[in-house]
């Protein structure tokens, strides 16, 4: 992307994040670079930060979590009053005084909400405004900030509005109308006297056609005019039929018409079925799967790759449709008819990851739960639109015959890259297609360029006065070396920790004759940046270091102290919880070192009119001596205990030996540190194999329950019967039926096939 539109909103949503605290709506048309923005953010900022989305997919998508899972939020719908304005509710509903007596979040949890800085919701278009209410209760409430939006958390939109909408049911919208006037994350409350800054991408990457650009906008703008109608409708061909040879996508509003297409195209081949199952470790919700657990391929089979190509060969991309050329048990090959050479599939290994902090360091870190191993493709006759978000066809059969919601006929003419792969199976009436008239005119609070260049610059020093005050406010400590006091209230020969009461004593005077010159600097910083100029940011500068140089030996020493207290105790014995104690009170120290290198690093970058970035941070002689050593030291460990670990083989064969010993699948799965799905999985091979007998896992009613089913939608997919039979069966349950669906269908099956 070397568009100079691109680079320029890019560097300036970068300066948003990284110099201010203001709140940033990140938009733009489909396939102009948010999603390489949001990539390149969490590599370069320096600050705390956290990646969610309002789905499971969307946040494995984006190398985040779901907003649910972060926030621990209850489900069902959310108002803003602890009064409720409505009468015989069915469904539930959340006050802010009944969510947190609700919320029941561990320590750990609660510390890296606090220690978070940034929060970057990805597909904010699915994201209800309720929603929203509810994550900015929780963050005042935890982070102790009530007079701030979000505790004071910096949140970054990402996505765009004329895309897939929030879903808000009619029972719940009758209740919430009286405290929201739509649904979409702009109406939160939260939102209401504290507006993100608006930003967009303008520039398309995916499209080149001007004609088809200008439908596009058109849809956007609320102008459609009968000229476009009529130009789109010169494609519609109710009877076209493609040729095996032209890879056309069939896009369709529903799951069970995108998996029919499928399954009666590859029952309309006649080469051998190949299945490959996905490997699935720790922990990774079926309900994020970015493809189907188990994958049916036949050699001609149509199929579309999922993720990019990242051995830096660019043979393939995300959305880019092939037909299976070559394939076996353990190995796939794709071809292509637009002269790219053929490619061997490669697994792909999707990360489900969940964010700790890092008490050391002080640094909010990415783990990985859990990992999905599979092919990055999928059958490709068909596809609906809501999974189509974020790819690229060349040529696409768009079915709009059910009732598109907002925007949906939007997302599936914006994933073609022209008008001439355009196929349609209706014409389209223009009453259907317009945009909902809150996100019209919400886009029209975008502002230029130039004003956004000069608020940069505003919100810059009242960021760094906020950042100066933190650096200098030593509050925190205080409180961690109060709240330890506490516990030295026994008898000496009872608590090894009150021999020690005295030193304590010396440690609390010690910080509270810094904290009152802290408070003095502070009061002189506000005063310095009361003109707001660049004159006095210079002078600032001069008194942070000068400040610096003060207070950081001082600080130091009390470390010093804390540091030769452990040492002595090691010698001690029941003091355990008492050196955990002394070791986080040590860490508020590195990270009040942290914070003011920080502060001094900000004000550097505002007088050179840069960004800060984390590289700049870790340029720093503080952190080289103080936290990548650290670093460094427990990357070194984790990968000796990753050589120790010896590789997965033949992880079906695991399970089936251990159900043959007489196991359960919830013993196995706590035996092999796996998911009981993922051993439910397993087993389904067995039964299709018949070497396991269904009855022994599903009773005899809920068989013929879903034999039923399949032979009526005429289909072995899991998703259309799930659809049906609703929370009566489990996934694992319906994976295991339909396993010996196939081994009983089998001969009826290759009939059919013959036929």
């Amino acid at each position: 992307m070397n568009s100079n539109n691109f680079q320029n909103i890019s560097q300036l949503a970068s300066r948003f994040v990284n110099n201010t605290n203001q709140h940033i709506f990140l938009t733009g048309k489909a396939g102009t670079g948010k999603t390489t923005f949001l990539r390149e953010i969490i590599q370069v900022t320096h600050k705390n930060v956290v990646i969610a989305a309002p789905t499971g997919i969307a946040a494995i998508n984006a190398g985040g979590v779901t907003l649910h899972s972060l926030f621990q939020l209850p489900f069902g719908a959310f108002i803003p009053e602890n009064n409720i304005n409505a009468e015989n509710i069915t469904f539930q509903l959340n006050t802010p005084k009944s969510l947190l007596a609700s919320i029941q979040m561990n320590k750990y949890k609660r510390a890296l909400l606090q220690e978070m800085e940034l929060l970057i919701i990805d597909e904010v278009s699915m994201l209800r405004a309720d929603l929203l209410d509810a994550i900015d209760s929780i963050l005042k409430s935890i982070r102790r900030k009530n007079n701030k939006p979000f505790g004071g958390v910096q949140v970054l939109f990402i996505g765009d509005l004329f895309q897939l909408p929030p879903i808000v049911k009619d029972n719940e919208w009758n209740v919430l109308r009286n405290y929201y006037k739509g649904m979409y994350f702009f109406n939160a409350s939260a939102l209401q006297n504290n507006q993100p800054v608006y930003l967009e991408f303008e520039e398309i990457f995916r499209q080149s056609d001007p004609e088809f650009i200008n439908i596009l906008n058109h849809f956007r703008e609320n102008c459609l005019d009968e000229s476009d109608i009529k130009i789109l409708n010169k494609h519609y061909k109710p009877d076209f039929k493609p040729s095996s040879n032209e890879n056309y996508i069939y896009l369709t509003t529903h799951n069970y018409k995108a998996d029919k297409i499928n399954s009666e195209k590859l029952q309309e081949l006649k080469d051998k079925s190949y299945t490959y199952d996905a490997s699935v470790i720790g922990d990774f919700s079926e309900y994020s799967y970015p493809v189907e657990y188990t994958l049916e391929l036949k050699k001609g089979a149509q199929v579309m790759f999922i993720k990019n190509d990242y051995s830096g060969e660019h043979l393939y991309f995300n959305g880019k449709i092939g037909i299976v050329s070559e394939l076996d048990k353990d190995n796939i090959e794709v071809s292509f008819t637009d002269g790219s050479p053929s490619t061997r599939v490669e697994p792909y290994v999707w990360e489900n990851k969940r964010f700790t902090l890092n008490r050391e360091t002080n640094i909010i870190e990415e783990k990985v739960i859990g990992t999905f191993t599979h092919f990055p493709i999928k059958l490709a006759w068909a596809i609906t639109v809501h999974k189509s978000q974020g790819l690229t066809f060349e040529r696409a059969i768009i079915d709009i015959s059910s009732a598109f919601a907002p925007g949906q006929a939007y997302v599936a003419l914006s994933r073609l890259t022209s008008l001439s792969g355009l196929i349609l199976t209706a014409a389209l009436p223009k009453s259907d297609l317009e945009q909902d008239a809150l996100v019209f005119n919400f886009t029209k609070q975008k502002t230029d360029k130039l004003k956004l260049e000069d608020s940069v610059a505003k919100f810059s020093i009242s960021y760094i006065e906020e950042v100066v005050s933190q650096a200098f406010n030593f509050l925190q400590i205080i409180n961690r070396v109060k709240y330890g006091l506490l516990g030295y209230n026994k008898n000496e020969i009872r608590s090894v920790k009150q021999k020690h009461s005295s030193w304590a004593v010396e440690v609390l005077k010690s910080c509270e004759n810094e904290k009152q010159i802290a408070n003095k600097f502070v009061s002189e910083a506000k005063q310095i940046l009361t003109n707001k100029t660049e004159k006095s940011i210079l002078h600032l500068r001069e008194r942070v270091i000068a400040a610096r140089k003060y207070f950081e030996p001082k600080l130091q020493d009390i470390s010093k102290s804390i540091t030769t207290k452990i040492n002595e105790l090691k010698k001690e014995k029941g003091v355990k919880k008492y050196v955990n104690e002394l070791k986080d009170l040590n860490a508020s120290f590195l990270k009040q070192f942290s914070k003011i290198n920080k502060a001094e690093a900000l004000i550097n970058s505002y007088l050179t009119n840069s960004d800060l970035s984390i590289k700049k941070i870790k340029e720093s002689t503080f952190y080289k001596e103080n936290i990548e050593l650290k670093q460094k030291k427990k990357v070194a460990k984790l990968k000796s205990k990753k050589e120790k670990k010896e590789p997965q083989v033949n992880t079906k064969d695991i399970s089936f030996k251990l159900y043959n010993d007489g196991l359960t699948v919830a013993e196995i799965a706590k035996e092999r540190g796996l998911k009981n799905q993922t051993i439910e999985n397993h087993l389904a091979y067995f039964i299709e194999q018949g070497k396991l007998e269904i009855i022994d896992f599903v009773e005899q009613e809920k068989i013929d329950r879903v034999f039923e089913i399949a032979d009526e939608l005429e289909t072995i997919n899991l998703g259309p019967i799930k659809e049906i039979v609703l929370d009566d069966m489990t996934w694992g349950e319906i994976r295991l039926i339909m396993a010996h669906y196939k081994r009983i269908k089998a001969p009826e099956i290759a009939k059919k096939k013959e036929e």
